[in-house]
């Protein structure tokens, strides 16, 4: 691979600019968030079908991740979920939502960073669209475990019989449920969130054609680095390192990972916008720390 295509050169530029130390710091906030996340989807899920939907819902979460990640965390949801009962409309459930968007706030920092752009939206402005984006995605993964499985075992009750026939649980089963299904349906959800966080999360404004090429870089590199994590986890020995932690670190090496991942894409992104704009004569303004 030549050295100057906008690959190699995001690679250079997300080492150069600590795209790889930003990473950690995203993978912290992710850590910190999982749980806030998981409380806040059990009180929306109050409005939609109770706590059975929400623990569906975090199971196909968790089935998307490398198992030995999801054996690392899946036990500790499922233990907090049964422990913890917050609804929507009280403080308990505005405290979980607030600190549930602590990886998208600094996620937010990290792609600013990426894009050598600054903040200039006010904090609580912000702030809003992280909360926005998480309860977005909790309604939106609710709604979508309600189709999955929920919704077909209602659809049954109701004649002709050919709708019983499409929603047989089996099928479901076969089909909807597989390793294949479950990750491409991740894939979409990604892509999704992924946008969101390309156009409107991160400061200054973008279009659909600047960013959607990172977009696809970041989607079909997490689901590669997901099933290489897992093989290489089959025949790695954390515990020589991490000793009784291991576990948890298992959890934030992967993590890191994603954020690696959604930055390089970025990069990417600001690369190719950059290429384009020198193309039409308009070079980008370089950062003071750039131009010194």
């Amino acid at each position: 691979m030549h050295r100057d295509t906008p690959l190699v050169q995001a690679i250079y530029r997300l080492y150069e600019h600590s795209g790889f130390s930003m990473a950690g710091a995203v993978a912290y906030g992710f850590v910190v968030s999982l749980f806030p996340f998981c409380i806040f989807l059990g009180a929306v899920a109050g409005l939609f079908g109770g706590r059975e939907l929400a623990q569906h819902a975090i199971a196909g979460l968790f089935k998307v991740m490398p198992p030995a990640v999801a054996g690392t965390l899946a036990p500790q949801v499922e233990s907090l979920m049964g422990a913890t009962r917050i609804d929507l409309l009280t403080v308990g459930g505005a405290i979980a939502l607030f600190f549930a968007t602590s990886a998208v706030e600094t996620l937010r920092a990290a792609l600013n960073g990426a894009y050598r752009v600054k903040e200039t939206r006010s904090y609580p402005y912000s702030l809003f669209l992280s909360m926005l984006f998480v309860l977005v995605s909790a309604i939106s993964t609710l709604v979508l475990t309600w189709a999955v499985v929920v919704g077909p075992a209602i659809a049954q009750r109701f004649e002709p019989a050919w709708v019983k026939d499409l929603f047989d649980a089996t099928w479901i089963e076969e089909t909807w449920l597989t390793a294949t299904s479950r990750y491409l349906i991740a894939a979409v959800v990604l892509v999704a969130q992924l946008l969101v966080l390309h156009l409107w999360i991160a400061a200054g404004k973008r279009r659909f054609a600047d960013v959607w090429p990172g977009v696809a870089l970041s989607t079909l590199l997490w689901l590669t680095a997901g099933a290489l994590y897992s093989y290489y986890l089959t025949f790695s020995d954390y515990t020589r390192f991490y000793a009784g932690l291991s576990q948890v670190m298992i959890a934030l090496l992967f993590f890191q990972l994603t954020a690696i991942i959604i930055l390089l894409g970025a990069e990417l992104n600001r690369g190719i916008i950059e290429i384009r704009k020198m193309r039409n004569g308009h070079a980008m303004a370089p950062l003071p720390e750039e131009s010194a």
